[in-house]
């Protein structure tokens, strides 16, 4: 069942490449740069967050104020906080997007199970940085968001209380809060850079940045959106009372909307069972090698006599795999024949992706089940095929 679903998502991920490829140019195809486009939201919210930074006052009396003046007084400072309140939301769209189109496309087997549970991270971090940005503009939402965090870290049992009592800085609200909650905002905002590097690691080059003409069309989005639905606060918090109910941002405030309808056990055992499920995806059904068919090439490897030590392959394989080590003898084709280095494929690295094979002009690579001779005999029996049904 599982597997027939995501060969039924392939499918569907495949045709809307195929009809988004009618529109755009397929350098332009945004579904191809999800990843950078979520590099890019976080920069903005970077940039903007540094902004609002300066103007923000973290306690109970000035952080409300503070960020009506930042958001009335300061010259374009509602615009920034609107380009950052959007570029949040677009930022979680665009990993969602990469997260689905990985999942559902098989790049998370394998060797790229370590991207996979790297870019789990960013979006468990991401998210939480969200919820907490929400809560330091003090406002009516704000109280209620952490009145629900506070009720769904106490649920935890055996900890509950001393998390709670750790976010909020005693039993209950007090000056320390809002600073910790600052904390909680920039603190993981930092390490999502850290999380970054852990996800391109491996890949020797990685769409970081999506083209230009996609940069302009997100900045000009986010600031018109910003500038047509300012982001505004709520009336300003009161302690000692509990709203009663709160606008939803569903990238963010999901699980706070959920702990308002079900006993926060129960939410906080939801999300610990989702995240989880999606920690052990890579690893989940796993097919072994003769169920996969043709979706499983094999590692890549070299035919040591025609390798001619060129170093073409080593420098197209994205994921880091290929190494080059002097050779210990001379290649058998004349092209090899007085190489100085030998390509290894590392095991462990490979994706079985084949992008060696098309980068290598002396057939010195192959993948052991999809060999060159088997690829060109399915191509010309699919032509034969085509060539009979329209005879």
């Amino acid at each position: 069942m599982y597997r027939k679903a995501l060969t039924a998502l392939q499918r569907f991920t495949l045709r809307l490449d195929v009809a988004i490829n009618r529109v755009y140019p397929s350098d332009w195809n945004p579904l191809y740069y999800t990843g950078g486009l979520a590099n890019l939201f976080l920069f903005i919210l970077v940039l903007s967050g540094i902004f609002i930074f300066f103007y923000y006052v973290p306690s109970l009396t000035g952080a409300h104020p503070s960020v009506a003046y930042l958001t009335e007084q300061v010259p374009y400072g509602g615009l920034i906080r609107g380009i950052h309140r959007y570029a949040a939301d677009a930022f979680i769209v665009a990993a969602l997007l990469h997260l689905f189109r990985n999942w559902f496309t098989d790049r998370y087997l394998f060797s790229r199970d370590s991207p996979w549970i790297s870019g789990m991270f960013l979006l468990i971090f991401g998210g939480f940085v969200g919820a907490t940005g929400y809560i330091l503009v003090w406002d009516e939402r704000a109280l209620a968001v952490l009145g629900l965090f506070d009720d769904m870290l106490r649920a935890i049992p055996a900890v509950g209380d001393w998390l709670a009592s750790l976010l909020l800085g005693g039993r209950g609200l007090s000056e320390g809060t809002l600073p910790r909650i600052l904390l909680l905002h920039v603190g993981p905002a930092s390490l999502l850079y850290v999380l970054l590097w852990w996800h391109y690691v491996r890949l020797r080059h990685p769409k970081v940045w999506p083209p230009a003409t996609w940069v302009l069309v997100s900045l000009g989005l986010v600031t018109l959106l910003a500038a047509v639905i300012p982001a505004v606060s709520g009336a300003p918090a009161q302690p000692g009372t509990r709203p009663e109910a709160m606008p939803l941002d569903v990238f963010f405030l999901l699980p706070f909307w959920l702990a308002g309808l079900l006993p926060p056990g129960l939410v906080v055992a939801l999300v610990a069972v989702t995240l989880g499920a999606g920690f052990v995806i890579p690893y989940l059904g796993r097919e072994a090698p003769q169920e996969m068919g043709v979706r499983h090439a094999g590692v890549a490897q070299v035919i040591d006599g025609n390798c001619t030590g060129c170093e073409l392959c080593y420098y197209d394989c994205p994921y880091n795999a290929i190494v080059m080590v002097p050779s210990p003898h001379p290649g058998l084709s004349r092209a090899a024949a007085s190489r100085k280095l030998l390509a290894v494929v590392i095991d462990s690295r490979c994706v079985e992706c084949g992008i060696c094979i098309g980068a290598c002009p002396f057939e010195a690579l192959e993948l052991p089940s999809l060999l060159e001779a088997d690829v060109t005999r399915r191509v010309q029996e699919a032509v034969a095929v085509a060539e009979a049904v329209r005879a």
